[in-house]
């Protein structure tokens, strides 16, 4: 018997959805909006609510958009309405400031946020059957530091003998994934999932092109949806030798569109990269770039006999991925990220003999940093810089101010 790879429509799975939408968003002028309109709940009852910690108001007005959402659903299965009555998509255009380019993103409307909230509950089952536990980005739990942490063990599992790495990207991988595609693997995986595939061609269908949007919950998820198969493809590549079958890659994983192949020798996994890459063109639509990155891991010992040495002789060759620098013994920060991160403790450093405390905006920028230092090989730079003294210190000045505003607050009230 095939498992139902959805979940049926119900009052309760759209609260959930308005819940996860709205979390942390409830005071922003869109969403305050969407909540007068159709929760029925004025701001200046959200307000006082929250000074007292009343979540009723919040409970009445997630019913109300609930409510509205079903009713939707409802008229888009009846054939009364051809699309959801969302807002149209707004596109914008932002500096990347680690590598400099120019990302489009999309802002949603708050009720197009939901409905991708609920589409991504009702595909819960077919995302835990489909994606892998080595796909990492835009997943609960699934972050740098996991990515990272995973890379550690399988270099340094001896068991595995990876001697090879060689990292892919995906030219344009969310504007280049098509939604046909998208909907292709849909229907055949869920074709019994009536609601759910209206909602999500609707969704879909608001992107200004033919692809997904870079910035909407659900196309997140879609992706790596689709990301799934090609890292499936990749690690069913084998050669046989002598009757015995042997695997081109021995790891793969993925972080968004960037995915990295581990394997013994550098012309199997070569060769699984060019496989790849034709396949994933034929089949999926998706190109990815010629420009590869092999990485040729050196042995412990090799790596513990550059300790002694200097400058650039000390460094060793390492996966660069997901903000960090993975070795087979240690992980650095990516050199990008800590030019910017020296160059921000350093001004902080600065403003502390000069002023005697750090300003807020920078503070936020030392706590962003932090992690890095926390989760690789930094310790004597941490101590040149007084890293942790510093960070100490910018923690305590967003306290204060988070203080301070709320006192403000709470005079205006009065």
């Amino acid at each position: 018997m095939k498992t139902k790879r959805y979940l049926s429509l119900n009052h309760e799975m759209c609260e959930r959805a308005v819940l996860e939408a709205f979390d942390k968003k409830w005071f922003r002028r869109d969403y305050l909006a969407t909540v007068e309109k159709y929760g029925g709940v004025s701001r200046a009852q959200l307000s006082s609510a929250a000074r007292v910690n009343d979540w009723n108001p919040r409970l009445e007005a997630v019913n109300g958009i609930a409510l509205e959402m079903e009713q939707r659903i409802e008229d888009l299965l009846d054939g009364e309405t051809d699309d959801l009555d969302l807002d149209p998509v707004s596109v914008f255009y932002r500096i990347d400031g680690i590598s400099m380019k120019r990302r489009e993103l999309s802002n949603c409307c708050p009720m197009h946020q939901a409905f991708g909230h609920l589409a991504v509950l009702g595909l819960r089952p077919l995302l835990q059957a489909k994606l892998l536990p080595y796909q990492f980005a835009s997943i609960p739990g699934k972050g740098q530091i996991a990515l990272k942490r995973q890379v550690e063990r399988w270099l340094r599992r001896k068991s595995l003998g990876i001697q090879y790495a060689i990292k892919l990207d995906v030219q344009g991988a969310y504007a280049h994934t098509k939604q046909e595609l998208v909907m292709k693997i849909l229907q055949k995986e869920i074709p019994g999932a009536t609601w759910l595939l209206a909602v999500v061609k609707c969704l879909l269908a608001m992107a200004p092109g033919e692809g997904l949007l870079i910035g909407g919950y659900l196309e997140a998820w879609l992706f790596n949806l689709v990301a799934s198969y090609m890292l499936v493809k990749v690690m069913s590549y084998a050669k046989i030798r002598r009757g015995a079958s042997t695997r081109f890659v021995i790891r793969s994983g993925s972080y968004m569109d960037d995915l990295v192949l581990f394997g013994r020798r550098w012309a199997d996994i070569q060769s699984a990269a060019r496989k790849l890459t034709k396949w994933a063109l034929t089949e999926l639509g998706l190109t990815i770039k010629n420009e590869w990155v092999r990485v040729d891991f050196l042995s412990a010992a090799e790596e513990h006999q550059r300790r002694h040495l200097t400058g650039a002789a000390k460094g060793c060759p390492g996966l660069d991925m997901a903000g960090y620098v993975m070795h087979r013994t240690y992980t650095t920060i990516r050199p990008r990220i800590f030019l910017r991160a020296r160059r921000q403790y350093i001004r902080a450093k600065a403003d502390v003999s000069r002023n005697g405390y750090v300003p807020v905006w920078r503070s936020y920028k030392l706590v962003s940093y932090n992690g890095y230092f926390d989760w690789t090989k930094s310790r004597a730079i941490s101590e040149a810089l007084k890293q942790k003294k510093l960070f100490t210190a910018a923690k305590v000045a967003i306290r204060v101010t988070t203080q301070r505003n709320a006192m403000k607050k709470v005079r205006i009230a009065a």
